[in-house]
Order: C-alpha cells, then structure tokens, then sequence
C-alpha cells in the first residue's frame, strides 16, 4: 500500500484537504494556545517548522473541520477566528537591504489593506503597532503573531557584517514591537534555525518563552519512533517488498539513516521528517537533506574557526552555549547544532554539560561532501573526482601515489581561503578527504606510547600518518619507530605503510614525506 507524502508542502489546510498523511503533532498546539502567550522554536532546516506555523495559523483562523479526529480535537476550544498577521522570511533576496525591504513592505501592505494605515506611522515599528492596535478594534479580537524564519535576513549574511548589521537593524523594531501592543496580542510564535544573543530580540520581550531545549516540545518537529510505526508502517512494508527486505531490515536502515537527533534532555530519537518522507515515496534510502543545500555561513563559520573537525565527534559545550550565537566564527559548535548537523549524544544529569555529535548516517555524509568543495575551492565534481583518485591509491597499497596527489590537491588551494591556523587547515582537510574515502578513520588515535596522528584502515591495508609542521619527514618516522605505533596491529594481517609527512606553513602543502612498510 502506498501512502501520500506532502513532500514540499508546508501548509495544513492543503494537507489535510487534499488527503495527505499528516504526523498529529496538534496535541502541542494545545499545549502551547493553552498554556502560555509567546513562544520561540529553533530547529534546523527541512524539519517542520513552516508547518508548525502553518497548523496554528489555521487553528486560529477557527478552522475546527481541518482538525476533525486529530489529537487536539478531543480538547474544549471556542474556535474562533482571529485577526492573524503571518510574517514569512523565507524566500527574497537576501544579498541586498532592498530584498527585505520589499518583503516586509508586502507583508505590511497586505495588512494595511484589510485594517487601514495611519499616514503617520512610517517606519515598521510604527506601522506594525498600528495595525495590531486595529485589527483589535476593528474585530474585537486580540491579534495572533506568526514569524517563519526570523533569521532569515542575518544567517544568509552571517559572512558580511556590514549588510548583516543594516539587516538586524531593521528587524528589531519590528519584533520588540510586540512587547509594546501586548495588550492587543493573543498569541504570538517566531522560529528560526538560529538564536542570536546580539540580536536582542529577547530582552525585547522579556516573557518570551524559548522551547528549543524543552523536554515537553522535544519532539513537536520531526518523526519519533512511536510516530514512525504508527503512520508510516504501509509506506515501510511498501519500501520493503520493492527493496526484496523485511520491514524489521527497513525500519533499521531508515533509523541508521535518519534517526538520531535530540533537542532535549530525554529527548526520544528524532527522525528527519523530510528524509524519511523523501525515502519512502522514492524507495532509495538517499541523501535528501544533503540535497537541500550546506548553508554558505556555515561553510564560512568552520573554514574561520580553528575548529579541529575531529572533535567534533565528541564535542563538549553547554545549554547556555547552544542557545545563543554570538558570531558565525566565535560559535561554529552552537551553529552546527542549531542547523542540524550536530545533536546532543549524552546530557550529564543534573547539569546543563552537553556531549554532542553527529545524529545519523546522511548528516555525517552531508557535512563532509558540502566541506571539500568549500575548503578546496573546488565544484562538487572535480573535489568528487580527486577523491576517487585517493581510492584507488589507497585501495590498492599505494601510498606513494596517494600522498603525490595529495600535494597536488592541497596546493590548487587559494592561500586566502582558509584564515585557521595551519596545522588545523591540513589536518582538517586530510580528516575530510579519509571521511570520504570511506574508510575507518581515526584522530590521534592513542596507544601505550602517545598517540598517532591519523590512523586509516581499509580490507587489505594499515596506514600510519604522522605529521610535523614545519619540521621533516625524517623526524616524523623517526616518532612512528621510536614510540613503536606499529606495535599493536603486527599481528593484524594487514600489510602496515607508515608515513612521515611535513606540512610547511609557508607553501600551505606538503614539502616532503618518508614511506616505510
């Protein structure tokens, strides 16, 4: 049995009119209509939030027939309909002030038409109040404050602080608005991918409640495992008799795959909803959010940072560390978990001490297929092509040539494109290259003795890379020999290659390297 998945649809009412399968997450729409005023949700992209607004748009525009034996349908409401101003950031120009300008003065126009304008107000501060104060006079009902993608306008300028600065500064006003006309105000949401500290909107609005680490709203976007074999077992079998496999055999690909990430403490695992729609309905088990696109801030962020890629694996922060991103190259790890690409893995109870890493499989995939090309100055496919070229070196016992082209590769690269330290650029990029190859690849891997720089393990093969910068290949042979990091794979089977490397600041690349087997 096939199911109908709204893929690309991000609005309630089309869902539910026309018959596609919808996850019931309106049990958290009435947590939050009935419980509390104001409210902010982070998540990253591809991941529900438009349809979360959308769900709540409809539910206070009275719409009590799209809701018809959903969860929230067992609960007492007036179902009535309120003035709602929806203010969608998500699609305009966004490498020019004019791009946001034009959206806004839409947005302001559409409501002006419907509860009149004050030729007075002239800025947006001025004319959102005003139009929130009539909307009440004119209905007697408090207005209802919808944002999708408030951040929009400031990640997609993250890398031009001069732009970034005129676009924050003409948010502002807008959204600190809101504490001024509570009085007209029932209800108002704003989500994003990202939290800005420097952005003030939250002192703004002081009763602004965040629910992004909230246990009760853990799983208010995304796929649980209760959700995904409660609606998506016919899609499940679906896949499975195409694929010749069993619905135990996909359930466990899809969660290898897909599954994995945490927005809270005991927060239950969280299924990509785009992904696993994306997969069932193309019965392949692909790289859909790869697909969406690596945000260019982000690709930015790390290559500015002197982030060790490595550490990522068992990065260590804070709550109040994740929560708050105070510049896109002083905060990499904060904006790696607020775009997805990093979860919490282990939350130390009774503390706020995260442990994050990657949630899945296609995340893990994504970070480094979007990294090389961003790090190498590379299109997709020639970073693709020189990444095969490492395979076949590598697969077939040929270090010699693997290290050649890896001088090669390293040295196309523009000097000004990295602005790290030199030892985490080379050491970055050789992370990301092993990632890719495929192979189990481990950091400052430790043994009795100290600790080997890059260890590599394919069928046939045992690599043992250790790097000097600005030193000599001699001398990093001479380490590999003298604290004897042969030692414990002797009896592995596997022909062992050991590799001096020296990387020079200066050339950016590989001035000499030693092979031993």
């Amino acid at each position: 049995m096939t199911q109908d998945y709204p893929i690309g649809i991000q609005t309630f009412q089309t869902i539910r009119e026309e018959n596609k399968l919808y996850v019931d997450k309106t049990g958290y729409v009435h947590q939050l209509v009935s419980k509390g005023k104001y409210y902010f949700l982070s998540r990253p992209r591809r991941f529900g939030k438009s349809l979360l607004i959308s769900t709540l748009k409809s539910f206070f525009e009275g719409r009590k027939d799209l809701f018809e034996g959903l969860e929230i349908s067992r609960y007492h409401h007036d179902w009535l309909s309120y003035p709602i101003f929806h203010l969608n950031l998500v699609n305009f120009d966004s490498s020019r002030v004019e791009g946001l300008h034009s959206i806004l003065n839409a947005h302001f126009a559409s409501w002006e038409a419907i509860y009149g304008k004050d030729e007075s107000e002239i800025d947006y501060s001025q004319r959102f109040y005003g139009v929130i104060k009539r909307a009440y006079q004119k209905t007697g009902r408090k207005a209802v404050i919808l944002v999708d993608e408030y951040d929009k306008a400031l990640t997609a300028t993250m890398s031009d602080p001069a732009l970034n600065t005129e676009m924050r500064n003409i948010l502002y006003p807008i959204y600190s608005c809101l504490k001024g006309a509570d009085e007209f105000i029932r209800f108002a949401m704003l989500t994003g991918v990202t939290r800005f500290s420097h952005l003030s909107i939250f002192s703004g609005i002081n009763n602004l409640l965040d629910i992004s680490l909230s246990p009760k709203f853990g799983a208010i976007c995304g796929i649980s495992q209760e959700e995904l074999e409660k609606y998506f077992i016919p899609g499940i079998e679906n896949f499975s008799a195409y694929r010749n496999s069993t619905p135990e055999r996909t359930m466990q690909s899809l969660k290898d795959r897909y599954d994995g990430y945490h927005f809270s403490e005991n927060c239950p695992d969280i299924y990509n909803p785009y992904s696993v729609m994306c997969a069932l309905d193309s019965l392949r088990l692909g790289s859909f959010w790869y697909t969406t696109g690596t945000p260019e801030f982000l690709l930015d962020s790390l290559k500015e940072s002197n982030l060790y890629l490595p550490d990522l694996l068992h990065s260590e922060t804070t709550e109040q560390q994740l929560v708050e991103v105070e510049s896109y190259t002083r905060t990499p790890v904060a904006l790696l978990f607020q775009t997805g690409y990093l979860t919490i893995k282990y939350w130390e109870e009774g503390t706020d001490n995260l442990t994050l890493g990657f949630p899945n499989k296609e995340v893990e995939e994504a970070f480094f297929n979007g990294l090389l090309p961003a790090y190498s100055n590379k299109e997709s496919f020639e970073a693709s092509d020189e990444i095969n070229r490492f395979v076949k070196a590598v697969n077939t016992g040929d270090p010699e040539t693997f290290i050649g082209n890896l001088k090669s590769f390293l040295a196309d690269i523009p000097y000004e494109l990295s602005k790290c330290k030199p030892e985490i650029y080379f050491e970055n990029n050789l992370y990301i290259i092993f990632k890719l190859l495929g192979y189990r690849v481990f950091s400052e891997y430790k043994t009795s003795k100290g600790r080997i720089d890059l260890l590599i393990k394919t069928k046939d093969y045992i690599y043992l890379l250790e790097i000097k910068l600005n030193g000599s290949a001699e001398s990093a042979i001479d380490q590999i020999n003298d604290k004897d990091y042969i030692a414990p794979f002797i009896a592995d089977g596997r022909k062992i290659f050991k590799i001096g490397v020296n990387f020079s600041s200066v050339t950016r690349t590989i001035d000499s390297w030693l092979i031993e087997s």
